[in-house]
C-alpha cells in the first residue's frame, strides 16, 4: 500500500528522478538546451528539499516558472508550430511537476505522465535499440510505482530490478496476443513530423559539387526486397527527378515536370499510355527513410505503384505530403520499356533543346560541328561517349568551375563527378539540337548476403542523362559508365582512387572486414525489426489473422482474444495467489497444517472450529497409541504459535516431518 503519511521516502523520490532522467534523453536533442537546464535544475532542486529539508517553491515562484517557461518556448518556436514545440511543452510540465511533488498521489500522477512522454520518443527514431531503450524507460517508470506500493520500498536495488523483470515477463504473452489481434487504430510513431526531423537524399536541383557532398555520406537511403532474384547492378537505376531546365550552372524541374505542382501533372492511368512495356514486371518492396522530400525511388518504368501517389510526366513517382516517417510501399516495374517513342510535342522539343543565352559558347560551337560531321544521332552519341571514356577522369575531389562551367569541364579540367558528366552531355547533346534531360537519384546498392536484400546509401546516389531518339523515345544514357564503368558495375567505392575513397561515408568500418560484416548482420536485424514490427499495420494484420485463423469475424475475434487474455492470466496469477495464500501462513502453523494432513490421510481430518487441544483428545480416543505423541506436538505448537518460543518452533518442524501414523490393519 502507498506510504501512509503525506511526506515521500527519498527511496522513492530517487526512482523517480532515475526514471525522469532515462525518459528524457533521448528528447534532449529535440526540445530546446534551456529546457534540458530546467529539468536539471528542477531534480537537484527536489532532491535537495528532500536531503535539506530546502522549502517548496511558492505560489509566486511557480507562477514566475511557468510564465517564464511560456516565452521560452514562444521565442524558441515562434512562427513555427511543430511537433517538436508540443513536445517542449509536455516536457516542461514533466520537469516543473517535479518541484511541487509531496503526496504518493503526486508521484502516481508523475508516473502516468512518464508512460505518455516515453511514448512519444518514438516519435523520433522507431530502430530497435530506440525500441529496446523505450522498453527499459517503461520499465524505469514501473520501479517507480513499485517502489511505492506495498513493502518494496525496503528492497535493495538488485532485488527491485528482479522484480520489475518478472512482472515484465509476466506481461509479456497478453502483450503479444495484443499487439497481434487487437485493430491497428494507427500507431504513435506514424504522427506526421516537420521537415527538420528528417534526413535529406537527392535535392530538387543539380549543381557542380552537390553529388560529391552528399556521396560523402554514408546514412542508409532505402532498402530494397525483390520478390524474385535481384537484377544486375547495372539495371539499378532507382529513379528520382527529372531536370529539364538550365540556367548556366544549375538544373532543375520545369513547370511541366515540377512535382511540386502535381495537381497538374495527370493521374496514372492516362500517363501510362505513353509507355510501351517490353519485358515482364518486376516487384519489389521499398523501405524509404525519412527525407522530407515528396518524391519516391522506384525502377522506371511503372506498371503498379502504391495508392494515393501519382506519376509525373517524367516517370517520377511522388505523393502529395513530404516523407516525414519511415515509409514502406511496394511497385512493379519493367526495365524494358520505350517512353514517348511516338514523338514529342513541339513544347517538349522546345523545353529540352533550350540553353541559356550565351553560355558555354565553346560547347555550343563543337556541337554544331560534330552534329554536322555525324550520319546520326546515334552516331554523335557515341562519339560523345568515346571522347569521355578516353579524356576523362572520375574523382570526388574536381576543380571548381568558373563562370561557363560545361566548357571549362569538358575542355579544361576534364576531372570531376557524376553530376559534371551528366549536366555536360545534356548541355552538348541539346547544343546540337537533340532533346536531352538530367535524371537523379540513386545507381546500384549492396546485397545483404544475410537477408537478400538491397541496401541503397547516400553515397550511391548519381545521375544520369535520357536523351530522346526517334523511334526509341526517351534513351538512358550514363556517360560516368562510359568514364568509370566499374562504378556502375560494382558500386562508387570501386571506381574511386585510394585517396577519394577515404572520404566515402563509412570508410572506416568498409576497410574491416569484421566491422563491416556486423553492420550487415546489423542492419538485417533492424531491417526485419521495421517489416514485422514497426510496420505490422492494418494490412499485416489482416494477412496474418487469415493466415492462421481463416475467415474470422469480428465478434469471433474478440471473443477469440477475451478467452486467449484470460487463459493467460490465469496461469500467470493462481500459481502466485496459491504461493501467496501459503504465504500468510505463520511457519508454526504451516509446520501444524502438515500434522493435520497426515492425520486427514487416515480418516482423522481436523473439523472447522475444532482447537488444536480438542483435536488431539479425539484422536487419541480413537487412536491411544498416537496419545503420548500428539500431545507433545500440541505442546509444541501452542509454544511456537502463542508463547513466540523460536526452539519450539525448530522442535515442531522436526516433529512434524517425522511423524508418519500408520493405518489399522
Amino acid at each position: 500500500m502507498s506510504q501512509p503519511d503525506s511526506q515521500l521516502s527519498r527511496q522513492s523520490l530517487l526512482w523517480m528522478l532515475m526514471a525522469q532522467l532515462i525518459v528524457i534523453l533521448p528528447l534532449i536533442v529535440e526540445v530546446p538546451v534551456w529546457l534540458t537546464l530546467l529539468a536539471f535544475v528542477s531534480g537537484v532542486w527536489r532532491w535537495q528539499i528532500a536531503l535539506k529539508g530546502w522549502p517548496f517553491p511558492s505560489k509566486w515562484v511557480r507562477f514566475l516558472l511557468v510564465v517564464g517557461v511560456c516565452a521560452g518556448l514562444l521565442f524558441s518556436f515562434y512562427g513555427s508550430f511543430s511537433l517538436q514545440a508540443m513536445l517542449s511543452l509536455l516536457v516542461a510540465g514533466f520537469v516543473l511537476k517535479l518541484i511541487e511533488l509531496k503526496r504518493p498521489g503526486d508521484l502516481h500522477l508523475l508516473c502516468y505522465l512518464a508512460y505518455f512522454v516515453t511514448g512519444t520518443q518514438l516519435l523520433f527514431a522507431a530502430s530497435l535499440p530506440s525500441s529496446l531503450y523505450g522498453l527499459v524507460s517503461l520499465l524505469a517508470v514501473t520501479g517507480v510505482l513499485l517502489v511505492l506500493n506495498g513493502s518494496a520500498a525496503q528492497v535493495s536495488f538488485a532485488k527491485q530490478c528482479k522484480r520489475i523483470c518478472v512482472l515484465a515477463l509476466q506481461a509479456l504473452p497478453i502483450m503479444l496476443i495484443l499487439f497481434l489481434v487487437v485493430p491497428r487504430l494507427g500507431s504513435l510513431w506514424t504522427v506526421p513530423l516537420n521537415s527538420s526531423a528528417a534526413r535529406t537524399g537527392v535535392s530538387d536541383s543539380m549543381a557542380p559539387g552537390d553529388f560529391s557532398n552528399l556521396i560523402r555520406s554514408g546514412e542508409l537511403a532505402f532498402r530494397v526486397t525483390f520478390d524474385d532474384d535481384v537484377p544486375p547492378a547495372r539495371q539499378l537505376y532507382w529513379r528520382a527527378l527529372v531536370f529539364d531546365s538550365f540556367d548556366g550552372r544549375t538544373w532543375e524541374q520545369s513547370g511541366a515536370l515540377d512535382v511540386k505542382r502535381g495537381r497538374r501533372s495527370p493521374q496514372w492511368p492516362q500517363w501510362r499510355d505513353s509507355l510501351a512495356l517490353g519485358s515482364e514486371p518486376l516487384a519489389y518492396q521499398v523501405l524509404l527513410e525519412p527525407t522530407a522530400k515528396s518524391w519516391l525511388y522506384a525502377l522506371a518504368a511503372f506498371t503498379e505503384v502504391p495508392d494515393n501517389t501519382r506519376v509525373s510526366p517524367g516517370l517520377t513517382l511522388y505523393e502529395s505530403r513530404p516523407v516525414n516517417q519511415r515509409k514502406q510501399y511496394s511497385v512493379r516495374s519493367v526495365l524494358d520499356y520505350r517512353l514517348q517513342a511516338d514523338g514529342l510535342s513541339e513544347r517538349q522539343r522546345a523545353v529540352n533543346t533550350e540553353l541559356p543565352a550565351g553560355a558555354n559558347p565553346v560547347t555550343q560551337r563543337l556541337a554544331q560541328q560534330w552534329r554536322n560531321d555525324a550520319e546520326s544521332d546515334e552516331a554523335l552519341l557515341e562519339r560523345l561517349l568515346g571522347f569521355y571514356h578516353e579524356h576523362f577522369h572520375y574523382t570526388l575531389q574536381p576543380p571548381r568551375l568558373g563562370e561557363h562551367t560545361v566548357d571549362e569541364f569538358l575542355w579544361q579540367s576534364q576531372t570531376g563527378f557524376c553530376e559534371h558528366f551528366a549536366g555536360s552531355f545534356v548541355f552538348f547533346m541539346r547544343a546540337a539540337g537533340i532533346p536531352a534531360r538530367v535524371v537523379v537519384g540513386y545507381q546500384g546498392g549492396r546485397i545483404n548476403p544475410d537477408e537478400g536484400y538491397l541496401v541503397v546509401r547516400q553515397y550511391d546516389a548519381h545521375a544520369w542523362a535520357e536523351v530522346w531518339l526517334a523511334g526509341r523515345g526517351w534513351v538512358r544514357v550514363d556517360p560516368t559508365a562510359a568514364v568509370a564503368p566499374e562504378r556502375i558495375e560494382q558500386g562508387v567505392e570501386y571506381s574511386l582512387s585510394d585517396t577519394d575513397n577515404r572520404l566515402l561515408g563509412n570508410a572506416f568500418s568498409r576497410r574491416f572486414a569484421l566491422l563491416d560484416n556486423l553492420q550487415l548482420r546489423w542492419d538485417a536485424l533492424n531491417y526485419r525489426w521495421q517489416l514485422w514490427v514497426m510496420g505490422y499495420d492494418t494490412d499485416a494484420q489482416q494477412a496474418f489473422l487469415s493466415k492462421w485463423l481463416g475467415r474470422v469475424s469480428g465478434w469471433q475475434l474478440a471473443l477469440l482474444v477475451i478467452a486467449v487474455v484470460f487463459t493467460v492470466a490465469m496461469l500467470i496469477l493462481l500459481p502466485l495467489l496459491l504461493r501467496h495464500s501459503r504465504r500468510r501462513l505463520p511457519p508454526a502453523e504451516l509446520a501444524y497444517a502438515q500434522l493435520c494432513g497426515k492425520l486427514a490421510r487416515l480418516g482423522l481430518a481436523r473439523r472447522v472450529g475444532e482447537a488444536p487441544r480438542q483435536y488431539a483428545a479425539r484422536v487419541a480416543r480413537e487412536r491411544p497409541e498416537l496419545a503420548a505423541e500428539l500431545e507433545t506436538l500440541t505442546a509444541l505448537f501452542e509454544r511456537a504459535s502463542y508463547g513466540g518460543s523460536e526452539s519450539a518452533l525448530v522442535r515442531l518442524k522436526g516433529a512434524a516431518r517425522r511423524f508418519h501414523p500408520r493405518r489399522r490393519s
